[in-house]
């Protein structure tokens, strides 16, 4: 387990603002230097508890230097023993300057860091002669260009130099290399192993493209990117904006991977998906105030799912179809039932169905479960088993029996018992102690279900699981209930049965 290590030095005392006066000059008062001084001891005996050579001045001095306690901070930090909590503020200014020079004394350097390793299994270590690679986390569009934004891990990448997108087999100029300092953007001539830099130039790079130097082609890894859960209905209200509303979107998705955008087939409306009602917000905000569009946009949906509660054994499905010519013919039998996730599995003796047909009826499957029989929407949690089926000398095809696999378990799952799914996650509310009564009844209409609650310091923390369609417009009625005292994050957990 990681021990919190919370720093509390004198020199800290000014930056965190704890008394006005201090911030005017005065001097540090008695009560407040001596409480300094005891959270300093408590830090030191945390980190000699943890650290041999701190523990080891400590029990000769009784107390441990400044240098030795910064460097045992930075070895617990790399081998990820401990975590060093800082307070402040950043609304109000406060603590920053500490936490910067943290940042650098406690956090390990890329030269500290294991090798990188690709897809393929080669590493690359930060060495700047070595070979280049780099990760693009992030690609801006902005009025001067198109800035991509990367984190070197190998080599020295200079203005001008050729990049390869080993995926792709892409190779592009860097024509600029910039470092980025908040909204200022400085030139430089290179950046070497361990720089995170935006470059110019590059056209098709995404987040989460590898760009390695086209003799030494490199696939790391990308970010992990979560599936959407909450949609919108985004419209321009001007039909004519309609192709300058998709220009937009587009340029929205490159620029953040977590957003996705489709047309719904059904009511031809653009729908945006996205990690949060929030995250949409902000994102459908960017489009009208960059782009200068007037939007209607629809009340969020959550993307449900659909579940098999019961399911049916040996349902038989024959495909037959001849319309002259070859013909297409399979026969299969198939066992349906609840599962994690999505499963299949061959159950097929003496070879009645060939081993390629056996993958043909699989790939079926996973079509069908694009969209239930409940309300189109995809069906998880399903274990499909091929008990036994047969073929026919001419007729029967990898296609014939994709086919049935695909409308056999349609069909199954229409004779199921199916449950539909609603998106849960997880939320910590952290209130003023009078406001816990409404905060609980206010959860509760939500279909909230309360994992537990701690009080500290006039404080409760109420940690609930509420299913994410009852979320929409929740800050503004927590704001309401706590005269804009409480706050809440929100972490998606998974699917839960919806009511019927």
């Amino acid at each position: 387990m990681r021990a919190n290590l919370s720093t509390f030095p004198l020199s800290a005392v000014r930056n965190l603002g704890i008394l006005a006066h201090v911030d005017a000059g005065g001097p540090v008062p008695d009560a407040l230097r001596e409480e300094a001084q005891r959270r300093r001891r408590l830090l030191e005996e945390a980190v000699g508890e943890l650290h041999p050579a701190a523990l080891e001045e400590f029990v000769a001095d009784s107390t441990v230097s400044a240098g030795t306690l910064a460097s045992a901070l930075r070895d617990l930090t790399r081998t990820g023993e401990a975590v060093v909590v800082l307070c402040g503020s950043a609304y109000r200014n406060r603590g920053v300057e500490p936490l910067l020079d943290a940042v650098a004394a406690y956090l390990p350097s890329p030269s500290d860091m294991p090798p990188v390793r690709g897809v393929d299994g080669a590493e690359r270590t930060a060495d700047p002669s070595g070979p280049f690679a780099a990760l693009v986390f992030k690609v801006n569009s902005t009025s001067t260009g198109r800035l991509t934004c990367l984190r070197v891990y190998s080599g020295t990448l200079h203005k001008g130099d050729p990049v390869l997108d080993a995926a792709t087999g892409r190779v592009e100029r860097v024509a600029r290399i910039l470092r980025v300092q908040a909204d200022r953007h400085e030139p430089v001539a290179a950046a070497a192993a361990g720089d995170i830099v935006a470059v110019v130039g590059l056209k098709s790079a995404r987040a989460g493209t590898t760009l390695s130097a086209p003799a030494a082609p490199l696939v790391l890894e990308p970010p992990v990117v979560a599936t959407p859960v909450v949609t919108v209905a985004v419209e321009p209200r001007a039909s004519a904006q309609t192709e300058k509303l998709m220009a937009a979107l587009a340029q929205l998705v490159e620029e953040d991977p977590a957003l996705v955008v489709r047309t719904d087939p059904e009511t031809g409306q653009t729908v945006l998906s996205g990690m949060g009602e929030l995250h949409l917000e902000v994102a459908v905000e960017k489009v009208r105030r960059d782009h200068r569009l007037d939007l209607s946009v629809g009340r969020p949906k959550v993307a449900h799912r659909e579940t098999v509660v019961r399911g049916v054994s040996g349902f038989v499905y024959r495909h037959v179809k001849q319309e002259g010519g070859a013909g297409q013919f399979a026969h299969v039998v198939l066992d349906v039932e609840p599962g994690e996730d999505f499963e299949f599995r061959s159950a097929v003796t003496g070879g009645r169905v060939p081993a390629e047909y056996v993958r043909a009826v699989e790939a079926g499957c996973r079509d069908a479960l694009a969209d239930g029989p409940l309300g189109g929407h995809p069906v998880t949690g399903v274990r499909v088993t091929l008990t036994d089926g047969s073929t026919h000398v001419k007729d029967s095809s990898e296609m014939a029996f994709r086919t049935a696999g695909r409308l056999a378990v349609r069909e199954a799952l229409r004779a199921s018992t199916m449950a539909l799914l609603e998106p849960v996650a997880e939320v910590t509310v952290t209130v003023p102690e009078g406001a816990v009564g409404g905060v609980l009844g206010d959860l509760s209409a939500r279909r909230g279900r309360i994992l537990g609650s701690a009080t500290r310091a006039g404080t409760t923390v109420v940690t609930a699981s509420v299913p994410l369609a009852e979320l929409f417009g929740y800050a503004t009625r927590l704001r309401s209930r706590t005269q804009g005292r409480g706050t809440f994050t929100t972490r998606p957990t998974g699917y839960a049965t919806a009511p019927t």
